[in-house]
């Protein structure tokens, strides 16, 4: 199912091997097994690794032709008997390291392409990878195992943990970004954020003299920006997941475990809590305070600060996603009179 031509792939693994790399149970199935791949469970053949979390596939397990599936407990009866089985409490989540286990990431071959720009005081770890016209500016700090992709900018400065990666075309300036992250292609981080002072007489921009500090473990999408903080910093927390074309906003702190979907934007100086949730096209005004596990649904328009735990519906202004359904149902309700 994996175009080769794309993505590195490990010889066929055994069914125990897949077990102890996702954590699953192997419940059903000769430990000797070979798995060379994964696949969906509508095109998995005997040699595939598939799963099944949502109960609107549960139809497709009796038809697939897969060799093994990771399912839950309570699907184990519904299961064909030929079908080896690896349960879990989430198949999701061991089939992705499953995946990741049968098409482990290629190590980063080290050195410093032909046509890289390489300032002569930037530090550079002996096993970081350099790509082709790849600029690394004065005083940068780019870590052990780093590969810096072709075309990408480090300003000067810049400190890049061990083993993040730096997509294609990225800009990164006024930074200190963390280990194991991805900046995918494109991206733009560390550039003045869109702060002005305004009257009759003119318009004064306002410095931005702070930086974008990136923890550990985080990604950040291909295209999406990352203002620098004006005074303070702007801050993304430990394995935040960041889309593709979100704008985070100068002095905005993100925390811990977030995930920002496509599209969101975050006005200045607003603060999201740990684990938040934003669902695609999320709007957020400045200077707010969005609590940890705060989930918010796609194209809602947040313009006051939000508690902990709460679940925002779409709309704007957005609100709680029940009373955002009452409104949503009474409105259709009363074009369809008005149709009538």
């Amino acid at each position: 199912m994996v175009d080769p031509r794309f993505f590195d792939t490990r010889a066929p693994a055994r069914l125990d091997e897949i077990a102890a790399a996702s954590g699953a149970e192997l419940a059903r199935g000769g430990p000797d097994r070979l798995i060379a791949d994964v696949a969906p469970l509508d095109r998995a053949g005997a040699e595939h690794v598939s799963f099944l979390d949502n109960p609107k596939y549960a139809g497709q397990l009796a038809r697939t032709g897969a060799g093994a599936c990771f399912i839950t407990p309570d699907q184990v009866s519904a299961a064909p008997e030929n079908l080896a089985l690896l349960v879990t409490a989430r198949p999701r989540r061991a089939f992705a390291k499953a995946a990741s286990f049968l098409h482990p990431t290629p190590p980063v071959v080290p050195g410093i392409a032909a046509g890289a720009e390489v300032a002569p005081s930037a530090r550079i770890a002996a096993s970081a990878a350099i790509g082709s016209n790849a600029v690394i500016g004065a005083g940068a700090d780019i870590g052990a195992d780093v590969e810096i992709c072709a075309g990408a900018v480090i300003g000067p400065g810049v400190v890049i943990g061990a083993g993040t990666v730096v997509g294609a075309g990225a800009v990164v300036s006024h930074a200190v970004i963390g280990a194991r992250g991805v900046i995918y292609p494109g991206a733009r981080i560390g550039q003045p954020g869109f702060g002005f002072d305004a009257d009759a007489s003119g318009v004064v921009k306002i410095p931005h003299l702070g930086r974008v500090m990136v923890g550990d473990d985080v990604e950040i999408g291909a295209n999406s920006v990352i203002d620098r903080g004006s005074a303070g910093d702007t801050v993304i927390g430990r394995g935040t997941m960041i889309d593709n074309l979100v704008h985070i906003s100068h002095n905005c702190v993100v925390g811990n475990g977030c995930v920002i979907a496509a599209q969101c934007g975050i006005a200045g100086s607003t603060v999201l809590g740990d684990y938040v949730v934003m669902g695609g096209q999320v709007g957020v005004a400045g200077h707010l305070t969005i609590g940890d596990s705060v989930q918010i649904a796609g194209k809602a328009m947040v313009t006051k600060s939000v508690s902990s735990g709460q679940k925002i519906g779409g709309g704007l202004p957005a609100g709680e996603v029940t009373v955002w359904r009452r409104q949503v149902a009474t409105f259709r309700r009363l074009s369809r009179k008005l149709m009538t």
